[in-house]
């Protein structure tokens, strides 16, 4: 009858300094004494057998035991370290696992590490058996060559950065799901507060229609035999090619099959997964949020400052601190081969990458990783997952443990015009700015009339002077404002300038 929640277990990492909650199942009304080094709180289960306990805070530990007793019956937990903690949430890119990124297979033989662990949080759309199946065989893993393959790339290099500067165990809440909107990762509740969260259940409920469970159960079966058709074509170029890129992939396997049917068991349907994973794993004491997401919403980019800020408020809520840091992902370079072929470029990216600079420059306790130099031709899912992971802990290490280092891409501070030329001075230079190659490239200058043009340009200190022998009386700047293109401003510290736009056309 005694139970805790499915996120405990052996080789778990508990927050420091923090007061740590344990909870589970008991008989009703029964006491429960849970016991962590030499502390020990005792509490009694309410009327339907819940019962929650907070440890008071520890310092960084390790080979500790968690005990749980409950009359005749005990739980323990060993190998129980305490140090930092960190939820990893979003989609694909922070889904996309350590064996599957850059030199993958390097790296996994490369992880063993007893101080990074891991919890992946179980896949499930509904809540019911098939969850409490998943859960009951979840636990927290131990970093190393046999079950690093599956965590998440970006955590795994995030967590590898803090520990070898903290020193302390770092653990890792993998919660993410590939192809999610940020309405997925949202309650109900949440979603119709705002015009744009409501908009995501109405448009939701009119792709599923009148369809009933079973049709999109036999859908579905239908959509799985063509995935896997398709994988299969992709694992036999692979095994011919172990290095071949996404652009020739999708040209001789074809386009991975997408979206999925519609239904009201889908993982994609908006208010799902926060009830089976984000609130499965809540309110297990957490350092923060790392959080990489967007490219499911872009063509949704005018609303999504909206939906972040709902995000947000929402899951600092669920852990009950309205402060708890949130540090996200900008997002990178894309386009599809198909449209640069076609000349076709959207700026939609570069509009929700805009949004994403828009609440870290807003809200509270955030930090943007920035990632204007990265990003692969024609590839959603760029394989390079140790610079963001690397970016993400300067995040941390400056916004949330306060060390003085530059961690703070070059953002545009102010832009001057004159008759002939644009002047973009940046902050968070790090000192100055610096070109990588002959010059300028990703800049576009315009005059009233709104026409850009290619602008051409030199760094000058913590400024870059611009102009086009095309525009006379310069009055708009862009910087690399597509969904795609090449980019090579620098800070000193390395970290590449942000995207900027002074006009407000509509793209």
């Amino acid at each position: 009858m005694l139970s805790a929640g499915a996120i405990f277990s052996d080789h778990m990492v508990l927050q420091r300094d923090k007061s740590i909650p344990v909870w589970g199942s008991a008989r009703p009304g029964a006491g429960v004494e849970v016991s962590l080094d030499t502390e020990t709180v005792t509490e009694a289960a309410d009327d339907t057998g819940f019962w929650m306990v907070h440890l008071p805070p520890e310092k960084a530990a390790r080979g500790l035991v968690l005990t749980v007793r409950s009359g005749d019956e005990i739980l323990e937990f060993r190998d129980v370290s305490v140090g930092e903690v960190w939820l990893a949430g979003g989609q694909s890119n922070m889904e996309l696992e350590l064996i599957n990124s850059m030199d993958g297979e390097h790296a996994v033989a490369g992880s063993a590490h007893p101080d990074i662990r891991f919890y992946m949080t179980p896949k499930c759309a509904v809540p019911g058996e098939e969850l409490r199946k998943q859960e009951a065989e979840s636990g927290w893993k131990v970093c190393g060559p046999d079950t690093s393959p599956v965590m998440s790339a970006v955590a795994w290099y995030f967590a590898r950065h803090l520990r070898s500067v903290m020193d302390v165990p770092v653990g890792i809440i993998c919660c993410a799901w590939g192809g999610t909107s940020i309405s997925c990762w949202m309650s109900r509740e949440q979603l119709m507060k705002t015009a744009a969260g409501s908009s995501y259940i109405e448009e939701y409920r009119a792709l599923v229609g009148d369809k009933t469970d079973e049709q999109y159960r036999t859908e579905m079966e239908e959509y799985n035999r063509e995935w896997e058709v398709w994988n299969a074509r992709v694992q036999e170029k692979r095994k011919e090619d172990p290095g071949v890129s996404w652009e020739i992939l999708n040209e001789v396997c074809g386009l991975c099959p997408w979206p999925q049917p519609a239904g009201n068991q889908s993982p994609f349907r908006p208010a799902g997964l926060f009830y089976t994973m984000i609130q499965r794993v809540r309110p297990y004491s957490i350092r923060g949020f790392l959080y990489y997401q967007g490219e499911e919403d872009e063509a949704r980019y005018a609303t999504y400052d909206w939906m972040m800020l709902s995000l947000i408020d929402e899951w600092r809520s669920e852990w009950g601190d309205d402060q708890l840091p949130f540090l996200f992902v900008q997002l990178p370079m894309y386009i599809a081969k198909a449209d640069a072929v076609q000349g076709i470029d959207s700026r939609h990216w570069a509009m929700l990458r805009d949004q994403q600079m828009k609440i870290s420059r807003t809200v509270a306790n955030t930090g943007l990783a920035v990632l204007t130099d990265c990003g692969e031709f024609d590839n959603i899912h760029p394989l390079d997952k140790e610079t963001v992971g690397f970016r993400l802990a300067l995040q941390a290490r400056s916004k949330v443990y306060g060390e003085e280092i530059c961690a703070d891409a070059p953002v545009k501070a102010r832009v001057d015009f004159n008759d002939e030329k644009a002047y973009a001075r940046f902050e968070h230079t790090g000192g100055f700015l610096k070109v990588q190659g002959d010059e300028l490239s990703g800049f576009e200058i315009a005059g009233k009339d709104g026409v850009f043009y290619p602008a051409r340009g030199y760094a000058d200190a913590d400024t870059a002077v611009l102009w086009s022998e095309q525009v006379s009386a310069p009055a708009f700047l862009r910087y690399a404002w597509r969904n795609y293109c090449k980019v090579n401003l620098f800070g000193a510290s390395g970290l590449p300038a942000a995207p900027f736009r002074t006009d407000r056309f509509s793209v």
